[in-house]
């Protein structure tokens, strides 16, 4: 019953639009209306222009995964196969939204939430450099985040081993992932020659 509970109090915490509160409350705009009419923080930053805000956003939407799923794994001892019910109903929360007619985020940042709730530091500092290096090496976002996703996937294996709690969340982070960010996966990634040696003389 404590699981369970636990998972639905996740979910709906996650499920609350804080990036759409914010754009209204502050700003009095609805962040919807901008770029790619996605209700996450990024659209914040492109309706508002504000880097304070847009660090906000993404705090409150990572917050939302971080503070039930560290209370969970930390505080009542769930380091097993229970935490993963509640680290995917914090993923799939943002990803939906029934707030917004399950119109949710792409998950990106609640993404590093629930794992810094797993890890503290350790595998959102991975993410944030990862998604980084991604970012600037192919020109399709949707195909930097599944490489980024891929790339903890080696961290996790390299470093944690086959910890199965820690497997089955990624593989079920990966999936929601994989669905909001499909636009662009019809087609091979293209690679961005920055690197040293990568240019053409």
């Amino acid at each position: 019953m404590g699981l369970i509970v636990v998972t639905l109090v996740t979910f709906l915490l996650a499920s609350v639009p804080f990036s759409v509160l914010i754009g209204r409350a502050v700003f009095g705009v609805d962040i919807r209306r901008f770029g790619d009419g996605n209700p996450g923080a990024t659209n914040v930053y492109r309706a508002t222009r504000s880097k304070f805000w847009y660090i906000a956003a993404v705090l409150a939407d990572a917050g939302k995964g971080t503070l039930p799923v560290g209370i969970a794994y930390w505080m009542l001892g769930w380091q097993d196969m229970r935490i993963v019910p509640v680290a995917l109903a914090a993923v799939a929360g943002h990803a939906l939204m029934p707030f917004l007619g399950f119109r949710g985020g792409k998950a990106v940042a609640i993404t590093g939430g629930v794992w810094a709730g797993i890890t503290l530091w350790e595998i959102p500092i991975v993410i944030g450099v990862m998604i980084t290096y991604w970012y600037r090496s192919v020109k399709e976002s949707d195909w930097a985040v599944v490489l980024m996703m891929l790339s903890v996937l080696l961290y996790l294996v390299a470093v944690h081993g086959a910890r199965p709690h820690l497997l089955v969340l990624w593989a079920g982070n990966f999936a929601v992932l994989l669905v909001k960010h499909r636009a662009s996966l019809y087609h091979l990634p293209t690679l961005i020659p920055w690197l040293p040696g990568m240019r053409r003389s």
